[in-house]
């Protein structure tokens, strides 16, 4: 599943301007220019620069960390200054997800993005933003506002940002074994995408919290009625169930969040009654795969059909 977590932040402080965290992600893109001053080679400069990414959003995908930080910090009408100003998302995949997106893509096996030729990688990242614009709308959507006109992440002031690599730190257990060395870069995929968006909406008039403890719930001010909460098992859920639908994905039993959150939280018979369901469920698509030919009428042959994992 993918894994989506409503930050508050990422380590700075939320509450006053966004400068720290927008620079902080753009850690990649000054690894790449480090990269593009070393080298002399037109080629891995072209790679290098073509290679750099920029904020994104619903309508634009080619934004710069100085509109990012002018927006966000000035969408905080009645706001008190230690109020929560933005929030910080992230969306995390596993392995098998990244797999299926890049077989999506191409045939060959990849086992991390710079084997990706450029126009691949380029296909590769529209794929992640054209998903990212739907966990947006999912995101809006959770906060059950839509009488008051939050009805998609075009609604929201939201920049989002891909990032393709991640390194290991000294608290990791294979830095503390001497497999790796602090400050290197993870094998295999690693694309995630962090996400800033604003506590409040486009229009400045609902303060939006996804960290809040509250799931829905129903208060009144005078004579107004409003809705506040923020149901993150929820929304982690319409991510996974938006990943398979953009992305045709097969989610085997055992990946699923709702699974995977009963074997977490479940009872002990809850989780012997879940095991045996997957159990039944893998059978049965095994024996699926193994009726791999089928008659066809129009020609009179027999074909194989291989089917997506």
């Amino acid at each position: 599943m993918p894994i989506s977590k409503p930050h508050s932040s990422l380590g700075s402080k939320n509450s006053g301007s966004c400068y720290n965290l927008a620079r902080y992600l753009e850690k990649e893109n000054r690894e790449l220019e480090n990269l593009l001053n070393k080298n002399n080679s037109l080629k891995d400069i072209a790679n290098y620069s073509n290679r750099k990414q920029d904020f994104f959003n619903h309508t634009k995908s080619d934004i710069s960390i100085i509109e990012v930080v002018d927006s966000i910090d000035n969408n905080i009408k009645k706001l008190c200054k230690k109020d929560s100003k933005f929030f910080a998302p992230t969306i995390n995949f596993s392995q098998e997800e990244q797999e299926h997106i890049i077989s999506l893509i191409t045939e060959e096996e990849v086992k991390t993005v710079w084997e990706l030729n450029q126009k691949q990688f380029e296909l590769y990242n529209e794929l992640l933003r054209g998903y990212i614009l739907r966990v947006m709308n999912n995101y809006a959507l959770n906060f059950n506002r839509k009488d008051k006109g939050l009805l998609s992440g075009d609604d929201l002031l939201y920049f989002a940002k891909i990032e393709h690599f991640r390194k290991f730190k000294g608290t990791d257990t294979k830095t503390k074994s001497g497999e790796f060395k602090s400050g290197d870069y993870k094998p295999g995929l690693n694309s995630h995408v962090h996400i800033l968006v604003s506590r409040k909406d486009k229009t400045q008039r609902l303060k939006l919290t996804p960290t809040t403890k509250e799931r829905s719930t129903q208060r009144k001010i005078g004579n107004n009625d409003y809705q506040v909460g923020f149901d993150r098992k929820k929304w982690t859920d319409l991510n996974e169930k938006s990943f398979d639908a953009y992305f045709k994905y097969d989610r085997p039993e055992l990946e699923k969040f709702e699974n995977q959150y009963t074997l977490k939280n479940g009872s002990p018979f809850e989780n012997d009654k879940l095991k045996q369901k997957i159990k039944s469920k893998a059978l049965e698509k095994r024996e699926l795969k193994q009726r791999v030919s089928i008659f066809d009428r129009n020609d009179k042959d027999v074909k194989t059909i291989r089917l997506k994992k």
